[in-house]
């Protein structure tokens, strides 16, 4: 009998301990995010308001974008089957879904008022969508079209660079340095601005030139030019537009509003940003001395050309101190020569290549010219004459004495 009650006990408890167990589970499951269904639930209505006797309503679609009705004639999508989703290559629609409510650059138009924006751009994509102008009578439907019109299309290409690093490269010439041509990429009517600092422009294809804040459309072709010594890495920062913009339409039953949103789709790998690094650039000591004791040698004209291009670097004149050349190219290679010597000494022939960077000071040197002999002092009687007449007397004595002596014997 007592193991009897001790079962019936034991029982109990296990029952109760199940019955906890149970409602626990209950209460658990019920406080889980119910899983939205894929086609019932993907479209939900929300109310923001009224404007003009319109009722402002978006749909929320997939829990997450926010949408327009596209045919305000037809009855209410939520709760319907999404039949399908498409791209809509409207010019049009993609305007108002990027300039209207809840877009990109949205109309000031609306003047912070959400309601309004909302009804205006239902009212607009309706029109557009069913190409008709039914609506153009509800106040700020034809200012906001017009305003539009004004207005490029939406980047439906990422708008970028073509190249993200530019090499540079030195124009001996024009002593200026260049780099390589890059490119505004992305969908036509998009631009671009970035700020160049001094010393620095920017020169289209075209031949512009464009200093300070400069704003180039895609389609431009250009490259920059730095005066020499400007030196470091110049980079625009991030510009660019790494998004692209497309109008997505959400096709419905028959007789249901289709619903449209802006989809955004972001591209990481795009280049947003360009930089350059500049040339490094050096000074150089010339000197023109005297073999004999090394001192400066003024009156020499002088000439560096750049060994690479020909093209002169500077002329001058020597002087009783060293000629400073300043902005050469590092690492460039260049020949110094001597056009003319100073006076009483010998023109030097020697052409004397350096490197940029690998000397500070270079030195040419001049010989004096040979001075001729110093002339005898007191008389300068030319003795050549005599000195000849004797030499033929004393021949012609010579000659008469031989034969004189011939006769005699």
């Amino acid at each position: 009998m007592t193991h009897n009650k001790l079962g019936v006990r034991k029982g109990k408890h296990l029952l109760l301990i199940l019955a906890i167990m149970t409602l626990i589970f209950t209460v658990f499951v019920s406080m889980m995010p119910k899983s939205v269904n894929a086609d019932a639930n993907d479209i939900v209505a929300k109310n923001i308001g009224n404007y003009k006797g319109y009722r402002a309503t978006i749909f929320i679609y997939k829990g997450e974008h926010k949408c327009f009705c596209l045919e305000s004639h037809n009855g209410d999508p939520s709760g319907t089957n999404p039949i399908s989703e498409e791209i809509y290559n409207n010019t049009n629609v993609a305007k108002a879904l990027y300039y209207g409510q809840y877009g990109v650059e949205p109309w000031e138009g609306f003047n912070g008022d959400e309601a309004k924006g909302v009804v205006i751009t239902s009212l607009t994509l309706s029109d557009f969508y069913g190409n008709v102008n039914n609506y153009n009578n509800v106040e700020g439907v034809k200012e906001f079209k017009d305003f539009l019109n004004s207005k490029p299309m939406p980047p439906s290409e990422i708008t970028q660079f073509a190249k993200k690093n530019l090499k540079t490269s030195w124009d001996a010439k024009r002593k200026v340095q260049v780099t390589e041509d890059n490119e505004v990429k992305g969908t036509a009517d998009q631009k671009l601005s970035f700020n160049v600092p001094n010393g620095v422009k920017v020169v289209k294809k075209d031949g512009t030139v464009l200093t300070g804040k400069v704003t180039l459309s895609v389609g431009d072709v250009f490259h920059l030019e730095a005066n020499p010594g400007v030196s470091g890495v110049y980079s625009t920062g991030e510009i660019g537009k790494n998004f692209k913009y497309e109008p997505l339409v959400i096709k419905t039953e028959r007789g249901k509003q289709d619903i449209g949103t802006l989809r955004i789709i972001e591209d990481k790998t795009a280049v947003t940003q360009f930089q350059v690094t500049w040339l490094k650039f050096n000074d150089v000591k010339i000197s023109k001395q005297d073999i004999t004791n090394k001192s400066e040698l003024p009156g020499a004209q002088m000439k560096v050309i750049d060994a690479e291009s020909g093209d002169v670097v500077d002329e001058w004149t020597s002087t009783d101190t060293p000629h400073d050349i300043n902005n050469l190219v590092n690492g460039r290679k260049y020949i110094l020569s001597e056009l003319a010597a100073p006076k009483g000494y010998q023109l030097s022939n020697e052409k004397i290549e350096f490197v940029a960077g690998q000397k500070e000071h270079v030195v040419m040197y001049n010989t004096p010219e040979k001075k001729p002999k110093s002339p005898k002092t007191g008389d300068n009687t030319d003795l050549t004459v005599p000195v000849v007449v004797f030499a033929t007397s004393v021949a012609t004595i010579l000659v008469a004495l031989y034969m004189r002596k011939r006769l005699q014997k």
